[in-house]
């Protein structure tokens, strides 16, 4: 049961979207099944209003669909929609780098050689949850001088669907390319060429690619170093 001594419903309503993120994290929530608002009701003994709240959210977010009458059905990506994200972040993140450019300085750009490194760390260790944030973090690199919220909200909600609800596991022939198309952007970067590395963001590193081996990952399996 959830705390009822948090004050206010827009706390509460906090509580429950981050416990039914967790949820769906650890895979205790699956893509494609349908829960009752009633039995969430119970099993969290919350009131029906921050539940309703915090699914709202979630809808709005693109991780859930509120039927009526028939429960909460949790949203899952097909092929097709993974390609379409990938799609809309290049072009998004490649604006965004084009009109922060002037902006970067060697400070950024020390920041995204060192996330790199501890994202090949990271998958040495065979530990995707700190790999991916480091992978988001990198972009936040430069993404982060941006001051178009509003745009970076939605790149932050579409990497929390490709990448957290629930986590994904690309593989290592992807993993490992990731890795050296940061360093061809970092090398395009360090050499000036603004459009270049705009142009290799979009068509290049964002480009859909899907491997074989992609797989989604149950939190057990997530961390196994």
């Amino acid at each position: 049961m959830l705390s009822a001594s948090i004050p206010g419903n827009h706390l509460l309503r906090v509580q429950v979207y981050n416990y039914l993120e967790k949820q769906m994290q650890l895979g205790n929530l699956k893509p494609g099944s349908s829960i009752s608002v009633n039995t969430m009701i119970k099993e969290l003994g919350v009131s029906r209003t921050p539940l309703r709240e915090a699914l709202i959210l979630l809808q709005e977010q693109g991780f859930v669909s509120i039927q009526p009458q028939r429960g909460v059905k949790i949203n899952a990506l097909n092929m097709d929609d993974v390609k379409d994200i990938y799609e809309i972040l290049g072009g998004i993140e490649s604006s965004i780098f084009l009109s922060v450019f002037d902006n970067l300085r060697e400070k950024e750009i020390q920041q995204m050689k060192m996330l790199n490194n501890e994202i090949e760390l990271a998958l040495a260790n065979e530990d995707i949850i700190r790999h991916n944030q480091l992978n988001v973090d990198f972009h936040d690199t430069f993404l982060g001088l941006s001051n178009n919220k509003r745009m970076l909200r939605y790149v932050g909600i579409l990497k929390m669907q490709l990448y957290d609800f629930p986590r994904r596991n690309f593989g290592i022939k992807w993993n490992n390319n990731n890795l050296y198309q940061h360093r061809q952007f970092i090398q395009l970067i360090e050499e000036g060429k603004a459009v270049s590395a705009a142009d290799y963001l979009r068509d290049i590193h964002w480009d859909f690619d899907l491997p074989d081996s992609f797989q989604i990952i149950s939190g057990a399996e997530e961390h196994r170093g």
